[in-house]
């Protein structure tokens, strides 16, 4: 019982004395200061170690006037199937986070000057902010940037010196477009189409440019493509123009087309082609199986995290850092 109250009651006064060095010092060395020495680091947590020392983290975020707190920034309008991408980004950033004793408190995006974000940057109650969508225009770029406090977006396509965690996005779709084609056997002859979600979202942009330079690159003047918007108004008789190969600029885009392609009487898998290029479990588990670009999600969430935690300790950062891309073929490309 008395070696227990004396863990529970061991200082950093104590270390400081039974090490012999300063209190500053033994402070420095359990936050991980590159001032301190690697040995002088070691004999410090050794000795915390070995008492039974336990920092208190919220006096320490105190003295640093920190919260302990970033926000992650949802755009308020995503639909359930896009949610699961988002949560999975939220899952590698909770992760990311709680290592480093931190807690992610979710936004959810709104018009900067009355948002969620606002009053939580306004009221010093996070440190950093993850926007885990990136588009044109957005307030909330603006508003961080006057605000002063780090934040990362995730998204292809950033720049104006913003930080970014990206997956390589255009490249990616470009080869990826350039397989498709070639186990469809259309490199020399044969009808392709791409469907795109909202030219707003900078990441369909950049998958618009990746189908373009993939096909550039890839097939003969004889293949014949065509690109539209998808709207839920749209007209249904742009499918019926005998496609080789559907591909389309996301799973929430894919699975309307599925719905359509049905309702008129036209098999994917055996009458046309099709794949996404980003991948979902309603893709894995559709009825055909959909060929996907698969983005490590709960990577990019985990890179974002550990990116603006970074930035909030005061390290340099690079300004773009990438997480990869896998293909997934399923059958139906």
């Amino acid at each position: 019982m008395s070696n227990r109250l004396h863990q529970q009651s061991f200082t950093m006064d104590d270390i400081a004395r039974e090490l012999g060095i300063s209190k500053s010092t033994v402070s420095r060395a359990l936050a991980g200061s590159k001032r301190i020495s690697a040995e002088t680091r070691a004999r410090v947590e050794e000795c915390a170690h070995r008492n039974g020392f336990i920092p208190n983290l919220a006096a320490k975020a105190l003295a640093k006037q920190l919260t302990l707190n970033i926000a992650a920034v949802m755009p308020s309008e995503a639909t359930n199937v896009e949610m699961m991408f988002f949560h999975e980004c939220l899952n590698g950033m909770v992760a990311k986070s709680a290592a480093s004793d931190y807690s992610v408190l979710v936004c959810m995006d709104g018009a900067a000057g009355g948002s969620l974000l606002a009053k939580v940057v306004s009221n010093r109650k996070v440190d950093g902010v993850v926007l885990m969508q990136f588009r044109r225009g957005d307030e909330n770029i603006e508003f961080l940037r006057k605000s002063g406090i780090p934040f990362v977006v995730i998204g292809s396509g950033v720049k104006d010196g913003l930080v970014c965690v990206d997956s390589r996005m255009t490249e990616s779709c470009a080869r990826f477009t350039a397989e498709c084609v070639r186990r469809c056997g259309l490199v020399e002859r044969g009808r392709v189409l791409f469907v795109c979600g909202s030219l707003d979202i900078e990441a369909n942009n950049n998958r618009l440019l990746g189908f373009l330079g993939g096909m550039e690159k890839t097939c003969s003047d004889d293949v014949q493509y065509a690109i539209c918007t998808y709207l839920d108004d749209m007209d249904t008789s742009v499918f019926d123009n005998h496609w080789n190969l559907i591909l389309c600029s996301d799973d929430v885009v894919c699975v309307r087309v599925l719905s359509v392609l049905k309702a008129i009487g036209i098999e994917a898998g055996r009458d046309v082609r099709i794949a996404s290029f980003h991948d979902s479990v309603l893709l894995a588990s559709s009825d055909p199986p959909v060929s996907a670009l698969k983005v490590d999600a709960f990577g990019l969430g985990e890179r974002a995290a550990e990116t603006a935690l970074r930035m909030i300790s005061g390290d340099d950062v690079e300004e773009c850092t990438f997480v990869g891309c896998s293909f997934e073929f399923r059958g139906t490309a």
